[in-house]
């Protein structure tokens, strides 16, 4: 029996074309909203890694299903199949360390914000930087010998022989053996040098170079997810090749395990319901199992209860959909009946999701999740920060827009929210689903003010007795804004210094926030218990608007 590599699904070769895409960019002076599409390719690699984690643990229980059939004849199986995974979950760790290790020397980060920032990049800061990943990873060689390229290089063809060798152990019969390991290859992953690099590329000579020379530090971060890929997909390849050869469809029925794998357990009002309902061992030739889905599970009688609807089965699954379900709870239980040929009859073994035998799912109306992280209003002239979320779908699923201004996402859930006129402003949400369509999640009003007047202060106070030392150690005038939540500042560009001196009255002018040597001399002249009046105090605010303060005034000390 022949095997090949697992063949990639289209998400898999839609991620790749963009990842081809975004590397043809990467000679050009490009932002960094461009480069962080990589952080979409990024995640849905990392997305892929985790549906690779999935359906391989699918392969795990199918073995571990038949060593209690068989122990005898599966054991070298399993624990060959066993070693593969502490093989490619090291493999895995190692570039997940190599990610995180990048992304502090980039970033300057803590290891825990550098872990943060490896699962989401757009958390990645430096994700432009070129100097210090191409250090990192090829240090000053030519053919990248002196950096952690080599090593990562090294380690994946270690990987790869060790994970070969588990066919070579003389318990493990496979047909045409040495013809299967040689059509295995490389198992997916290529760490040949080019033997024939086109002349004005040199980068392309070595597989260090070609892989990480010259690029930026978000690229790396995704080429060493592709290698993650890569492993996953190996993994996946010599368990399932060692599975086949055991004849893991020849289960006794008394030990199948029961799944239940819904699209989601949180939907809103007009969406459909789907589940996957399956067996983990199962049988291609088997046209005879079924699914029973009932409303509820009577354990004492082991029998579903309420409408009973039966499901047929392909390929050891059955899918369940419920067509425009009511907003709120719903439950439903089932019985996978599994067909045994030697006998000819049926054995139901109940499905189980969280430890019992009934399964929930929530139905929710539309509803969009909008809230100001300041306060309840949006002002004028300043970036305001709003957290936009719907439940049930993904950050990259939403989109917003505002009447009377604009809206920017800046973060994953955050957004920034710049307005223009006072009054009132609505922001819109919709999100585009898993099949494309792109639906209304509703809206909500916010008020729209202006930037309160600040107030003039001198020393941190608004007038009344001061020491005359201290009203002369000042170096001018304060705008301060008593009671917002914005941290933004107001400059004073003019005021008067007026005092009374041997019954006349002085002003002295004055541009900026600073006291002239004019206006100290003044206040010098004043004498203690008198008055200084600090008039026509005007500061330039943020929204680029000039107020006019008002006057204070000082007794002296």
């Amino acid at each position: 029996m022949g095997a090949t590599n697992c063949p990639e699904t289209p998400r898999q070769k839609m991620i790749g074309m963009m990842y081809l895409f975004l590397t043809c960019l990467l000679a050009l002076n490009v932002s960094k909203d461009i480069l962080n599409a990589f952080a979409i390719v990024n995640d849905g690699l990392q997305k892929t890694n985790a549906n690779f984690t999935l359906r391989n643990g699918f392969t795990y229980d199918a073995f571990a299903i038949a060593k209690q059939n068989d122990p005898l004849k599966v054991a070298p199986y399993y624990d060959a199949a066993m070693k593969a995974k502490q093989y490619s979950e090291e493999m895995f760790k190692f570039l997940q360390e190599k990610k995180v290790e990048l992304i502090m020397k980039c970033d300057g980060k803590t290891k825990e914000e550098a872990e943060k920032a490896a699962e989401d990049l757009l958390l990645f800061e430096a994700k432009d930087q070129r100097d210090v990943p191409h250090n990192y990873m090829l240090g000053e060689s030519v053919d990248g010998s002196q950096g952690e390229a080599r090593k990562i290089k090294e380690k994946l063809i270690e990987y790869k022989k060790k994970m070969l060798e588990l066919f070579n152990d003389p318990k493990i019969q496979l047909p045409e053996k040495e013809k299967l390991i040689k059509n295995l290859g490389n198992l997916g992953i290529n760490t040949d040098n080019n033997p024939n690099p086109r002349p004005d590329y040199p980068d392309e000579k070595y597989w260090e170079t070609e892989k990480f020379a010259e690029i930026p530090a978000i690229a790396t971060v995704t080429v060493l997810t592709q290698l993650q890929n890569q492993v996953k997909n190996a993994e996946a390849t010599v368990i399932q090749t060692l599975l086949s050869v055991i004849g893991a469809t020849d289960f006794k029925f008394d030990t199948v395990a029961p799944r239940v794998i819904p699209r989601s357990n949180y939907l809103i009002s007009g969406d459909k319901y789907e589940a996957e309902l399956f067996i983990a061992a199962f049988s291609s030739t088997d046209t005879m199992s079924k699914v029973l889905i009932g409303d509820g599970y009577d354990s004492i009688n082991n029998k579903l209860l309420g409408n009973i609807k039966t499901l047929k089965m392909e390929r050891g699954v059955a899918k369940y959909v419920v067509e425009g379900a009511g907003v709120g709870t719903r439950q439903y239980s089932a019985i996978i009946q599994v067909y045994n040929p030697s006998t000819g009859q049926y054995k139901d073994v109940p499905v189980k999701s969280g430890g019992k035998y009934t399964i929930e799912y929530t139905v929710a109306p539309p509803m969009a999740v909008v809230s100001p992280t300041k306060m309840n209003v949006l002002y004028i002239g300043v970036e305001n920060p709003i957290e936009i979320s719907v439940p049930g779908f993904r950050d990259d699923q939403i989109s917003a827009s505002l009447s009377g201004g604009s809206i920017y996402r800046s973060g994953k859930g955050a957004w920034v929210a710049k307005v223009t006129t006072p009054g009132k402003t609505n922001i819109s949400v919709s999100v585009k689903d898993d099949k494309g369509q792109t639906r209304s999640m509703g809206s909500k009003e916010f008020r729209v003010k202006r930037i309160p007047d600040p107030i003039p202060t001198i020393a941190g106070k608004k007038g009344g007795s001061i020491a005359k030392g201290v009203l002369l150690a000042q170096a001018g005038v304060q705008a301060t804004l008593e009671g917002f939540d914005f941290d933004l500042k107001f400059n004073v560009t003019e005021f008067t210094v007026s005092a009374t001196i041997n019954g006349f009255v002085k002003d002295i002018p004055a541009k900026g926030n600073r006291f002239t040597p004019e206006q100290i001399a003044l206040i010098n002249q004043v004498q203690r218990g008198k008055k200084v009046y600090i008039e026509g105090v005007k500061a330039a605010g943020p929204d680029g608007t000039v107020r006019n303060l008002g006057s204070i005034a000082f007794k002296l000390e």
